[in-house]
């Protein structure tokens, strides 16, 4: 039997703050009532050694040696912490491996089907006081916003890495389907989605997606399937986000009113720092008859009408092309930035790029 001690919720809380995206101390301590909704105290306790890289099991085991535990005890905490949502675990070939997990992409998308209002109480007002800063420290952007395939025009260069046809045609891996774990809290608390009745809008791919299959928080989805969502999606005038890397980690839909991410961006004064993206909206006022249609779609407040016209404010737009598609007059036409960001390969090199600038960061204050 683990001996647990009294501040085992506060060692796991810092030692998830060790990490790249980490897990503030908070002056309410909420961060600990959030830790204790995902962790019993003995597997808080477990969880402090783990590392952010996945490891096999006999390398954790090492470190765990003035536990009372054996090999299998260990196999089966673990095996039970990743059932639960609190810890990563994949098959690298044929060995399973373990590692801790952030909160964003990670634990709080895993409660997905164990959602309780207690929980999103803590766990949004932990992203008020600390987390939501947290996630953008290193100003390296989580997700990239990619046009709605509609607003591609023949003359838009668009690269492969923001188109989701090339995206989801080229990716070799399993691709999942899972409910939009912000969707299904609002719909907790009695206020379901004003914008679509899309419910499956988040996608896993890789080894991603294995764990949200094998775990049932998900189902595995075909190329074809997926695009008929997108396609839903686009219509229902969702923006469409994907991890800001090559190979894709996660692809979301995107709401104004539910989204954890897109909600609280269309209140700040440039959402284009928080959100990557390679285009931008331009009108021909010529063409523009000011009907207001492109200002109601908007979801950034990008759009405003001035002496009846439409007019882009650039720090707002991000490019994700649903008004270009809702204009009658064709009047809308996306842009290409000057200067095109290319991604990193994988999400292990966009928390590398994080680390360095932060590192950068703190260099300059020295």
């Amino acid at each position: 039997m683990i001996e647990v001690k009294a501040e085992a919720y506060r060692n796991l809380q810092e030692h998830l703050d060790t990490f790249v995206v980490g897990f503030p101390a908070t002056k309410s301590g909420v961060e600990l009532r959030v830790l204790k909704y995902l962790f019993t105290p003995e597997e808080a306790t477990v969880a402090t050694y783990l590392s952010f890289s996945f490891e096999p099991i006999e390398n954790i085991y090492e470190r765990i040696k003035d536990l009372p535990m054996s090999l299998d005890e260990l196999r089966e905490f673990l095996d039970t912490m990743a059932k639960k949502g609190c810890i990563n675990s994949k098959l690298d070939g044929k060995i399973r491996v373990y590692a801790n997990a952030v909160l964003v992409i990670g634990m709080y998308e895993y409660q997905v089907k164990n959602l309780s209002k207690e929980f999103l109480k803590d766990f949004f007002k932990f992203s008020v006081e600390a987390f939501g800063l947290e996630l953008v420290k290193s100003r390296v952007t989580h997700l990239r916003t990619i046009p709605v395939e509609k607003s591609i025009t023949h003359d838009l260069d668009v690269a492969s890495f923001d188109n989701i046809r090339d995206i989801i045609q080229n990716y070799d891996g399993p691709i999942a389907v899972t409910k939009c774990v912000c969707r299904e809290g609002r719909e907790l608390f009695g206020n379901p989605c004003k914008q679509t009745s899309l419910s499956e809008a988040c996608f896993p791919f890789g080894w991603h997606a294995q764990f949200f299959i094998d775990n049932g928080w998900g189902r595995p989805v075909s190329k074809e399937e997926a695009l008929e969502i997108f396609k839903k999606a686009e219509e229902d005038g969702l923006i469409v986000n994907v991890s800001n890397t090559i190979q894709p980690h996660v692809i979301c839909c995107c709401c104004s009113c539910c989204c954890g991410t897109v909600g609280p961006l269309k209140n700040v004064p440039k959402p284009i720092y928080y959100l990557t993206s390679n285009h931008f909206a331009e009108i021909d006022l010529d063409s523009c008859i000011g009907c207001g249609a492109c200002v109601e779609r908007c979801k950034m407040r990008a759009i405003n009408s001035v002496d009846e016209k439409s007019k882009v404010n650039l720090n707002r737009c991000i490019g994700c092309g649903n008004c270009v598609v809702i204009c009658p007059e064709d009047a809308i036409q996306l842009k290409p930035k000057e200067k095109k960001e290319i991604p990193v390969e994988t999400m292990d090199d966009l928390y590398i790029k994080m680390s360095e600038k932060l590192q950068e960061k703190r260099n300059s204050t020295t």
